[in-house]
């Protein structure tokens, strides 16, 4: 009796496939990712091993538990993958999306490398695609009447993404017609993450709109059956956010939004909606969707060209960018040329800097008087050295900066980590879950020392005097501070993009960590800050800094196009 792994194969001509790939690669190198049932059926049945030049095969449960071999084949973790040898990665798994949104989140793998999966589609299925597109065409030129859109959409758009148009336009139509309030839900993945906070509270003015916070696990969390929501709802209940646990445990995946009532949706990044099943190509069926990049993009990143993003980003009904150098950034990174989706606002999180700083605040520097200069060291997440990112020094400074701290009582310090840094320390082996936690009680009990590891960090901008990181988002966030920056850099770290080299020029670049010292003498006890005056020509020159902030911005545009 066939079983559900043999039809799969059979129905996506698997046979074929493999005889198509083994001439392709014949002299290639490959990996192959996913060892589960379906690997195993594949074994069984087919003579992969001849036809392919598997030179190993991966999957995540071997970053916890790793065997030498698997059915006769050298193993590696995914966190290996980008020191190892290959040319093609294929996947052997039914949702072969899931799998590149582990590898993407954790930068272990970059679509630069070519990659292919089982279910990919066939000459016959593009046609049969071109036809459906031909037929979304014809439906958005009924609805619309707008026949310049409609061509412009049929050669920029996939069928999938003009259908996301035809979506939008129909829920336009229903919510300018709409009597009740307007529905507004916010995504949150992680506290740590939120970005939306200017507005939230900005349409929290407007009577004709209720807002919604949705806790949902991160993907690689849920798999390890963590589920860090309560912390993500204690944290927003606080500040008298509603807020509840947008987790469906028995089906794993995100609640029905549909049926809370979503009208506009917010979401935090691309990196779990596809797991969650309320990527922008389905959730516009009933909502219009929006997003913001989670992180101030300064680097050269492949990463918004992978699969993920770009039908992430080219499903939504905007996406607001942080500057006017970015937009075409995002075009070309994300294939948003022609679609109408991208809208320059300005970063709302930098919304922040217009505030007064929430008292509690001061607190968590040990000197609340502030008599003393205030240090933040951020280290970033990718300790990885081969691939990936390759900005954090946090393997060979962790030890450094915490004796630095300890050795010089005249200045406050404060570590602020990466959210995801823990997870790599564990993924790599530098540390384990308790030795990383051990590492940042030591900087909680230090007397001129704390650690913060919670959201709302630009209260923490606020308070401080100058930022210590290898980071790349908190370079431009903290840059519009106009304090100053020490920027740790290391020979593998992915190089700036021109906006990112721009702000380099108003950062402090020792060459070895030593020079730190020195760096914090002439400006804290010289009063000689050197780069303040080319941080402010670069502020004044680059940034997005909208009167009224950026929220407002977003929530104008918002209520002009739903006629309000």
């Amino acid at each position: 009796m066939s079983s559900v792994y043999d039809n799969y194969l059979k129905e996506h001509n698997f046979s074929l496939r493999l005889e198509q790939w083994a001439k392709q690669y014949k002299n290639k190198k490959v990996i192959l990712y996913g060892c589960g049932l379906l690997f195993d059926k594949i074994v069984e049945l087919y003579d992969i091993k001849n036809k392919l030049n598997i030179v190993a095969v991966c999957d995540v449960k071997y970053e916890k538990n790793k065997p030498d071999t698997y059915l006769g084949f050298k193993t590696i973790k995914p966190s290996d993958l980008s020191k190892t040898d290959y040319d093609v990665l294929i996947f052997t798994v039914f949702d072969h999306l899931t799998c590149l949104n582990y590898l993407n989140t954790f930068d272990f793998f970059h679509e630069n490398k070519e990659f292919r999966y089982i279910n990919e589609m066939a000459l016959k299925g593009k046609f049969i695609s071109f036809i459906l597109k031909a037929k979304t065409a014809a439906k958005y030129l009924a609805f619309t009447k707008n026949p310049f859109k409609t061509a412009k959409y049929f050669f920029s758009c996939n069928n999938i993404e003009f259908n996301s148009k035809l979506n939008y336009q129909k829920v336009l139509k229903r919510l300018r017609k709409k009597k009740d309030k307007i529905k507004v839900i916010f995504i949150v993945e992680s506290n740590q993450k939120w970005g939306w906070q200017s507005v939230y509270d900005e349409l929290k003015k407007d009577s004709r709109f209720e807002l919604l916070l949705v806790t949902l696990p991160l993907t690689t969390r849920f798999k390890d059956k963590i589920y860090p929501q309560k912390e993500d709802i204690e944290f927003f209940s606080q500040r008298n956010m509603p807020i509840i646990d947008g987790y469906d445990y028995k089906n794993e995946i995100c609640i029905d939004l549909k049926e809370l009532g979503a009208d506009i949706i917010f979401y935090t990044h691309p990196w779990f909606v596809d797991v969650h099943k309320i990527p922008p190509s389905i959730t516009s069926e009933f909502a219009l969707t929006c997003a913001v990049s989670y992180g101030f993009n300064l680097v050269e990143s492949k990463c918004w060209g992978t699969t993920t993003p770009r039908n992430f980003c080219s499903n939504l009904w905007t996406m607001f960018a942080e500057s006017k150098w970015h937009k075409p950034f995002y075009e070309n990174g994300t294939n948003l040329k022609n679609k109408d989706i991208l809208f320059v606002t300005g970063y709302p999180k930098m919304d922040a800097y217009n505030l007064p700083v929430n008292p509690e605040f001061e607190k968590i520097w040990k000197d609340e008087n502030h008599t003393k200069p205030r240090i933040i060291y951020a280290p970033h997440h990718s300790i990885e050295r081969d691939g990936g990112f390759g900005m954090s020094n946090f393997v060979e400074q962790a030890q450094f900066f915490l004796d630095f701290a300890k050795n010089h009582p005249q200045y406050e310090f404060l570590i602020k980590p990466h959210p995801v840094l823990k997870s790599k320390c564990e993924a790599t082996g530098f540390m384990t879950g308790e030795e990383y936690e051990n590492y940042i009680e030591q900087w909680r009990e230090l007397p001129n020392g704390n650690a913060y590891t919670l959201g709302n960090y630009y209260d923490v901008f606020k308070t401080s005097d100058i930022l210590i990181t290898d980071s790349s988002s908190f370079l431009g966030e903290y840059f519009v501070s106009g304090k100053p920056i020490v920027l740790l850099e290391s020979k593998s770290r992915m190089p700036f993009n021109d906006f990112g080299l721009e702000l380099r020029k108003g950062m402090y670049k020792p060459q070895e960590v030593e020079e730190i010292e020195n760096i914090l003498e002439e400006i804290f006890e010289h009063g000689n800050d050197s780069l303040k005056e080319t941080r402010d020509r670069i502020i004044k020159k680059q940034f997005v800094l909208p009167e009224g902030g950026v929220a407002k911005r977003i929530t104008d545009y918002i209520k002009k196009q739903l006629l309000l």
